[in-house]
Formats: structure tokens, sequence, C-alpha cells
């Protein structure tokens, strides 16, 4: 148990019944205590249930059996505290990049001028001011996914879940996304739950990995990431990034899910950092 705890899983598991009538077991056992600004990150093979772990995170579903505690509560839906940042940015095409990271804050009825000043200040953070007034269309993949980052923090939440936001990046967009999400975070300090199918990606980025079996999911292993804060590209070249990648594909192998051909791809682009 962590005594900064902020979310508290305590022997989750999630069935889901199919049209069929058939049972499949998502996730089972889970047990896992996440801190107030911890970067938490998640590797596991495809099918194993991360997504459906964030998706209860978030209140969009919930768990069958086991204990969830938010900020010492027991959530009853989405909450306006938790963000979720998908694969896609999925912003709208017909608002302006402003107007997107306001979208939340207007569906809350909660818009003032001081709104729209942190929504400015979010997108100069994100290297975005200069394109408050441009369009999706007109941005890249990366300043896409750098809106939609800003539209999860313009309501100040406790909680960021990422689901592979940066998994249709190119890799040297990815990269730099790496490394943008990593001065946010260090600028905004929240608990940040990120999944990835990127083993390097999961190392640079987390306090802590943790390691998922195939489904049903079940948590393997979580590791430490003894790194230096802050990381940059340097940190590719730390023995320890490259003794824990090496640890994680060895659980993979144990439990005969090896690494998925992303995954191969991302420790190529990993050691041209």
């Amino acid at each position: 148990m962590r005594s900064d705890a902020l979310i508290q899983i305590r022997s989750m598991t999630k069935r889901y019944e199919t049209r069929a009538k058939e049972t499949v077991l998502a996730l089972t056992d889970v047990n896992l205590d996440i801190g107030k600004t911890e970067f938490l990150t998640v590797v596991g093979p495809s099918g194993c249930g991360k997504t459906t772990l964030l998706r209860i995170l978030s209140g969009l579903e919930s768990h069958t059996e086991g204990t969830l505690l938010i900020d010492g509560t027991v959530p009853s839906g989405p909450r306006p505290d938790i963000s979720m940042v998908f694969q896609q940015a999925t912003l709208l095409p017909w608002r302006t990049v402003l107007q997107n990271v306001l979208l939340p804050r207007q569906l809350q009825k909660t818009m003032s001028p001081q709104v729209v000043e942190r929504a400015r200040a979010l997108l100069d953070m994100a290297g975005l001011s200069e394109f408050e007034n441009k369009y999706p269309s007109e941005l890249s993949g990366g300043m896409q996914q750098r809106a939609s980052i800003c539209r999860a923090l313009i309501c100040d939440p406790k909680i960021l879940l990422m689901d592979e936001p940066f998994g249709a990046l190119d890799a040297m967009t990815r990269e730099t996304m790496n490394l943008e999400l990593m001065r946010i975070w260090s600028a905004q300090k929240k608990a940040v739950i990120f999944i990835t199918h990127s083993i390097p990606e999961a190392v640079f980025l987390g306090d802590r990995v943790l390691v998922m079996t195939p489904r049903p999911g079940r948590i393997s292993r979580i590791i430490d990431v003894n790194i230096p804060r802050p990381r940059d590209r340097s940190s590719f070249a730390n023995p320890v990034f490259n003794r824990i990648c090496d640890e994680i594909r060895e659980i993979f192998d144990t439990q005969g899910s090896g690494a998925t051909n992303q995954e191969n791809s991302n420790v190529k682009m990993a050691v041209s950092f």
C-alpha cells in the first residue's frame, strides 16, 4: 500500500457476457495503488485488458468484483477530475484548436474569462499558442495530439488516462511527443496511467511499469524505473534503461506472448535516440 495513493484497486475482476451468452474474463485479481503524481505505464499483450482497466478507472465501465477507490471514494460513473486521451486526437474538425480545448468546459457550462486564459496557457505550454485559431486539418498529427492533451487538461483533472496516444504517429514524431509529454507532466504533476505497446516508451516515461499477463489480465510484475528525472534522449544510454527493457522482454518470453512487431520496431527506434 502507498501512503500517497490516489487510486486503490483491490481484487478487481471484470467479466463480459457476449451476445452468445458466453462469459469472457477480461481482468482478474488486480491489486494496485497509484500515487497522486505518479506516472504509471502499462504494457501487455493485445487483448489482455489494458484498455478495460482504463475504462473502469474513467467510469465508462464498472468492474464485476473487487474494490475501486478514487481519492477515497467509490466512483459511480465518469468524474470531472478524470480525463482521457485516446490513440486518435478526436478533435472536432469544424472547431478551431482553442475551441476544441475549451469544449469540455463549455459542455460543463463552466466557461469564464479565466478558463479561456487557462486554455491559452496550456496551448502555450504545448507550443501551440500560434495555432489557436487554426483548424485540426491544418495541424500535423503530433500537433493534434498535443491539442488533445491540452483539452484533457483544461478541467485540471487529478488523473490523466492515456490509451496508446502516440501509437498512430511516425517514429520521429513519437519520439518528440514522448519528450513533450514528459515536459507537460513535469509542469502539471498529475497522476498519469499510460498504455503502450512499446517497451522502451514505457520505461522512458514511467515511474513504474506495470506488466500484464495475457487474458485474463493479471498483474505479472510492477517494475520501478530508477532512472533520474528529468529524462531526455541520453536516458536511453543509461544501463538501467536497457536492463529494465530486457527484464520486461524476459517476462513476455516466459509468459509465451513475446514482444509484438510494434514493440520490436520501437526497440530499434529507441536505439536511434
